[in-house]
């Protein structure tokens, strides 16, 4: 009651002044994006819908004597696969009233906090409900197609990460590449392929900023290592592609993971996720309680179930894309935005470490799903066992 009484609260509502847009943010691209190449029968397949209650929390303790704190938290949208409700917006000791801002180049909408001679450890919450279809695009690679010239609203998906050029072997490997085929979607399968036999998952030897570079000078990395080389392998193979960064909806401390997304003629924007896929695949093959054959069978479906294309209900989109610009403007460039940007006195505040124990910021999430559906992807059934 005593955390009640003095936490400032404010909802976002339909038509409030602080949202004018709504309440359920969009991008604006979501019903735009042209079409490119013939119509394929249908659209991806929506599985089942989970839903829950999620209360995300930020703990910040600026430096001492900082002058001004200020600090982006991205707002995950409403789009055809998921709906955002309910949301709330809260600070605690301080009372403040977020700008809420949407980004220039791919649409993000965030909302921004600044605090004046911050003093002791501030928090922020942000609470809303959020219902996610499970989605599968069961793609035929056979019938992706060539595209001579990409429509110009792909331009910004299509521009080269100049990270890559400082890998000494980044060109020789894109080469290798190109080199199984002339048909594009065999050369994307095979750097599908590349990605997952020469990476190692590692959260400790990791950019946290979709570092292509880094993925090839360590072949080492985490989500966005994995998923930011794919996606400039598939920018040199003529694929549009963008980094998708979202929350997965499980109790944890750091609950942000990212997944890739690229646009396949006829089928559109497919979302890929190489990481968790490889480490899915390589628990099945260290399962010592399934023969061999069983072991074989299993990591072969997962990842035939990635190269069609897949995404869990339990995973919630947030922001899309690389290297665009914060609004308000930030002191500093930003690749990604994992869960929040954070600065003070113009200086980036990087996320707690508890190896080397510095304090600067930390996020927690609480998430408790409601209704019948399973949170471990219900319609998700494993192959029957082979004769």
């Amino acid at each position: 009651m005593v955390f009640m009484r003095f936490l400032f609260c404010f909802t976002l509502l339909v038509g409030s002044p602080l949202l004018p847009l709504s309440a359920v943010i969009a991008w604006a691209d979501q019903k735009s994006d042209q079409r490119v190449g013939p119509t394929p029968e249908s659209g991806p397949t929506k599985g089942t819908h989970a839903k829950f209650n999620v209360d995300f929390r930020i703990a910040i303790t600026a430096p001492a004597k900082t002058r001004r704190l200020r600090v982006w938290l991205p707002l995950p949208p409403s789009t055809d696969s998921q709906i955002i409700r309910n949301r709330s917006l809260r600070t605690f000791p301080r009372e403040r009233t977020p700008e809420i801002a949407v980004e220039p180049v791919f649409g993000n909408t965030f909302a921004y906090f600044e605090f004046d001679s911050p003093d002791g450890a501030l928090e922020i919450q942000h609470t809303f409900t959020a219902e996610i279809a499970q989605v599968s695009w069961g793609v035929d690679y056979s019938i992706v197609t060539n595209v001579a010239k990409w429509p110009n609203q792909f331009d910004i998906y299509k521009k080269p990460d100049a990270r890559s050029a400082t890998a000494k072997d980044y060109q020789a490997i894109v080469e290798q590449i190109q080199a199984v085929s002339v048909k594009k979607s065999k050369q994307l399968m095979r750097a599908i392929e590349w990605v997952d036999q020469h990476l190692t998952y590692d959260s400790v030897n990791a950019s946290l900023s979709a570092d292509p570079a880094h993925a090839l000078r360590y072949r080492r990395g985490h989500c966005s290592d994995y998923h930011g080389l794919c996606g400039a392998f598939a920018r040199e193979i003529g694929y549009p592609a963008r980094v998708l960064y979202g929350l997965q909806m499980f109790d944890k401390g750091s609950p942000s993971h990212c997944k890739l997304e690229v646009y396949m003629p006829p089928y559109g924007w497919v979302t890929y996720d190489l990481s968790e896929t490889q480490k899915l695949a390589v628990k099945f093959n260290n399962d010592k309680s399934l023969v061999p054959s069983r072991r074989n069978e299993l990591t072969d479906w997962v990842r035939q179930r990635t190269l069609r294309g897949f995404r869990e209900n339990t995973w919630l989109l947030v922001t899309r894309g690389e290297n665009f610009p914060l609004v308000p403007a930030a002191s500093n460039p930003v690749s990604i935005v994992r869960t929040i940007y954070a600065e003070a006195d113009g200086v980036p505040l990087l996320e707690s470490d508890p190896v080397s124990k510095t304090l600067s910021w930390t996020t927690m999430q609480r998430v408790d799903e409601i209704g019948i559906h399973s949170r471990r992807f219900s319609e998700v059934t494993l192959p029957e066992l082979s004769e």
